[in-house]
């Protein structure tokens, strides 16, 4: 029995003068793919930010089975690339936390350099790791920032819309990666998606939310 890494129990949350959701409780068990789902508008990114521990709840808790040596990342809607660095560098920044400043200072170890040319091999960057990353195109520069998480090894990977700027080939290949990644680690992927067949494809679980009714949230188990 996998064990759960998040625990929501009746969460709230009250932005901008409207209740986006209330008395939300789910689980993210280990080694699973959860996608979040549901109109634009209706708080996906928000709750995002509130498991990520961004934001924080008007009502219920969220509780968490992680160690504090396992990580949580998260692929924001807005990337947070460095436009100013070339894209290995970017990529490097997911190892940032396991080194020391004067470490990086003199240069990377070999092994992260490494790894981080692997996964930009995987996201068709390999010929442009030079590159600034302001001169990607917007696709390039979502890919490079799934690079950079996926390099950080988180325990929990929270996805924000990772393929909303992908074609259907890259988004179904990139959906593929991040899930096979992250339950081969042992870890679990939340990713909020539009597109249903996507869901359908990729999602073990599902948490749907509604913008009218923000109790009538469900969820569904679209692997059993």
């Amino acid at each position: 029995m996998s064990t759960n890494l998040l625990v929501a129990k009746d969460l709230g949350l009250h932005l901008s003068n409207r209740w986006l959701f209330r008395k939300l409780s789910f689980s993210v068990p280990g080694s699973s793919f959860v996608a979040i789902t549901g109109p634009s508008g209706v708080g996906k990114t928000s709750l995002m930010r509130l498991l990520s521990g961004d934001l924080k709840g008007n009502e219920g808790n969220l509780e968490s089975n992680l160690s504090t040596d396992e990580k949580i990342s998260m692929i924001f809607q807005d990337l947070q690339l460095a436009n100013g660095a070339s894209t290995l560098a970017n990529a490097l920044g997911g190892c940032l936390g396991r080194h020391s400043s004067v470490r990086t200072l003199l240069g990377f170890p070999k092994q992260e350099k490494d790894s981080a040319l692997n996964w930009l091999s995987q996201f068709g960057l390999a010929q442009k790791t030079r590159q600034w990353a302001s001169t990607l195109s917007r696709g390039e520069r979502q890919r490079l920032a799934i690079c950079r998480s996926l390099i950080s090894r988180p325990k929990l990977l929270l996805a924000d819309e990772p393929v909303a700027s992908l074609d259907n080939q890259w988004a179904d290949e990139t959906l593929s990666i991040l899930k096979t990644n992250q339950l081969q680690t042992g870890g679990s992927l939340v990713c909020s998606l539009h597109d249903e067949e996507q869901v359908q494809k990729h999602a073990d679980f599902v948490l749907r939310l509604h913008a009218d009714e923000p109790e009538s949230w469900s969820w569904e188990n679209v692997a059993a």
